[in-house]
């Protein structure tokens, strides 16, 4: 028996990072950027950053709580933001 649970979640997608570091003093950039760089690898941090993968909720938590813990007090701003609404279900 099949049964299709037809709930929807909403996930916030954002896209680009390039203006990121615009509001964080050089020093703090650089160390949040090798933070970045060692958590999701090389490859992705470039993606993410030039909007050629849309960034999750999971990532932009984990982007935030970087900026948290270099002591930057403003949330990250992403190029483009916006709201995907997916089905959640079971087979």
């Amino acid at each position: 028996m099949n049964t299709v649970n037809t709930n929807k979640t909403h996930e916030g997608l954002a896209q680009g990072m390039s203006n990121i570091y615009d509001e964080v003093n050089t020093s703090v950039a650089s160390a949040i950027k090798q933070d970045l760089v060692a958590h999701f690898g090389k490859g992705l941090y470039y993606h993410l950053k030039n909007g050629e993968k849309p960034i999750n909720a999971e990532q932009q938590a984990y982007i935030a709580a970087t900026f948290e813990k270099h002591g930057v007090t403003t949330p990250p701003v992403y190029d483009k933001e916006r709201s995907e609404e997916r089905r959640v279900g079971k087979e």
